[in-house]
């Protein structure tokens, strides 16, 4: 690494990471001060990369490792990949209420005449590219298992599994 010749895949910071889930869903995320203010208010909505006070925050931002901006100093923050970090993508009702209830999700479920339209729809969405054949080929695979009743506990497994993606966390 001596003459730039690779860049290291860092994790994306936590504020960008969930405005991407808020976006990639259709939701928001609710802020609170640990400061007991009372004109503090935060817009629904708002992006988390916006917020210009470090003791506005979210438990989210909390578990990925935003920084309370005490020395302004990048090396504050901690983008170093937790166990608790995994824990929350991989199992918590907060994501798993986003991806379910996301009325964005909803629409890409409806945006397509048929599966590999809703497919390429979904991958577009949230990694911006096109699935390559043989993730197409993988979906169809295990979406037949579900047949036709299941198709959108199927999709909803695939969204599941892009938001926990690496190609999805990092930044590479």
């Amino acid at each position: 690494m001596n003459n730039f010749a690779c860049y290291r895949a860092r994790q994306l910071d936590a504020e960008v990471l969930i405005d991407a889930i808020c976006q990639i869903t259709g939701t928001s995320e609710s802020y609170t001060s640990q400061i007991p203010e009372p004109f503090t208010f935060i817009p629904q909505g708002y992006r988390a990369v916006n917020l210009g006070d470090g003791s506005i925050g979210s438990p989210f931002l909390e578990i990925f490792g935003k920084p309370a901006r005490d020395t302004g100093y990048e090396s504050e923050r901690n983008n170093t990949p937790t166990a608790a970090q995994r824990l929350h993508m991989l199992n918590s009702t907060h994501i798993q209420k986003k991806i379910e209830q996301g009325p964005k999700i909803n629409s890409l479920l409806r945006s397509g005449s048929n599966r590999n339209e809703i497919l390429k729809n979904i991958y577009l969405t949230i990694l911006s590219r096109p699935p390559t054949y043989s993730e197409i080929q993988n979906f169809h695979q295990y979406a037949n298992k579900f047949g036709r009743a299941g198709q959108r506990t199927a999709f909803m497994d695939l969204i599941w599994a892009l938001m926990n993606s690496p190609e999805f966390l990092f930044r590479h």
